[in-house]
Parts: structure tokens; C-alpha cells; sequence
């Protein structure tokens, strides 16, 4: 199928399918797993002999995304918490191959409870020792729900990070005027595979 990457959420399974498909014992993390979709699209790629964490804080997202992959995943690779993504240290046990963020508020639901920059750097910063070499952290973070007060936060923690460490990418649709999410990459900076010359 077609994918938009101007639409950030299907740039992002767009990413990690190109990047993780094929592959075997994936250990994959949704640390706001709403209504459920990333959670569906990761459980379906980590196939399996793969595995797929997923926590949000709210009864209501935890309940929509049981329902959903009970009903569409091709996989029983889950396992669905209710708990703050930052505590998710407690629920790592291995390194990781992607872990994924959609902050903001649960759609179809109380607006007024958000994520919020504190404890959201503290789970990025939890889970970066847990990397793979090849692993990657992939935030969605929006500007309306609180004025950019996170994004802005989330933006200079990430400015931040160690540049012999990890590469931090951003990704943003420029020309439109509905305030569109922005999405923050983070990856390990493996210099043993920046050594190879580049193919002409």
C-alpha cells in the first residue's frame, strides 16, 4: 500500500517495517499504547518468535488495545500493562530492537490527561542503556494539547544526548498550518558501521 510521508504514524511503521521485517527475536516496546494501532502494527511484524511490550497509564487505552489485538493480531507475542511508560524499566528484561512514543492525549477521550515532559524524558532516558546496536526509539510528539510545552522540553533533552553516543533525527512536515506532530529518532551511534565505505 501507498504510504503518505507527510502522515507521521504511517512514516513510522513505514521506518520500522524497512528496517526490522524479516527479522528474528524482535523485542519491541509501545510506551503509549492508546487505542492500540502501534502496538497491532508491532505485534504482526514481531511474528512469533517475536514480542511486544506495551504500557499506558490509562484503563480505557489498555482495555482498546487488549480488544483490538485479541481481535486482529496474528500473534500472542503481547503483553498489554497498565502503568506509566515511566516505570518501564521494570518491565525490560532484554535489549530492544524499536520502542515507540506517541505522546499527547488518548483520542476519543479526556483531553485534560496528557504526557507530560518529566516523566517522558525520564522513560527515554531509562531505556537508552536497553538499545541494540540496531535499535531506535521513535517519539510522535504534538504541539497542541499543551502549547508545546513537551515538545520544546523533549526537544532540548535530545539536543542534549552524547553525539559519539546516539544520532537524534528529526522529521517535520514544514508547510502546514495545522500544527502536524513532529517525530525525534533516536539511534545508536555504532561507529564500527560508519568504518565501511560507502558504495559507489
Amino acid at each position: 500500500m501507498y504510504k503518505k510521508y507527510g502522515q507521521i504514524a504511517e512514516m513510522v511503521h513505514f521506518l520500522i517495517k524497512g528496517s526490522y521485517e524479516g527479522k528474528d527475536n524482535l523485542n519491541f516496546l509501545d510506551l503509549t499504547c492508546g487505542n492500540g494501532f502501534d502496538t497491532l502494527f508491532l505485534s504482526n511484524l514481531a511474528g512469533a518468535k517475536g514480542k511486544v511490550t506495551a504500557l499506558d497509564i490509562q484503563v480505557a487505552a489498555v482495555e482498546r488495545t487488549i480488544k483490538l489485538l485479541k481481535e486482529n493480531s496474528e500473534f500472542n507475542n503481547y503483553t498489554i500493562i497498565k502503568d506509566s511508560h515511566e516505570f518501564v524499566e521494570k518491565y525490560i528484561t532484554e535489549k530492544i530492537d524499536a520502542a515507540v512514543y506517541n505522546l499527547g492525549y488518548l483520542p476519543k477521550s479526556n483531553k485534560e490527561i496528557i504526557t507530560k515532559p518529566e516523566s517522558t524524558i525520564s522513560s527515554i532516558n531509562s531505556l537508552l542503556p536497553y538499545l541494540k546496536d540496531s535499535g531506535r526509539i521513535y517519539i510522535t510528539s504534538y504541539i497542541t494539547h499543551d502549547k508545546g510545552y513537551e515538545i520544546n522540553k523533549l526537544s532540548d533533552y535530545l539536543t542534549g544526548l552524547n553525539k559519539k553516543e546516539y544520532n537524534v533525527i528529526l522529521i517535520d512536515v514544514l508547510n502546514k498550518d495545522n500544527t502536524p506532530p513532529k517525530l525525534f529518532i533516536i539511534e545508536k551511534n555504532n561507529n564500527t558501521l560508519m568504518t565501511q565505505p560507502y558504495p559507489l
